[in-house]
């Protein structure tokens, strides 16, 4: 996998991390409820990443 693209998606989701940690911190004025979110962004980025590896890796190899 790319360093580069690695490095992207995790810039990227620091976006909805912030802006949605925000967001549920207004809705429900709880701690709780921004560390929910937080640890479900975080998982659905490893997600992405361990997927994002397997497809562009053959990629990279082809080239």
């Amino acid at each position: 996998m790319d360093w580069a693209w690695r490095f992207g998606m995790t810039v990227l989701s620091g976006v909805p991390a912030i802006i949605g940690g925000g967001i549920t911190y207004g809705l429900t004025e709880s701690w709780t409820g921004v560390i929910v979110w937080e640890v479900l962004v975080v998982v659905l980025l490893i997600a992405a990443l361990i997927k994002g590896g397997k497809s562009s890796g053959h990629h990279a190899e082809a080239h």
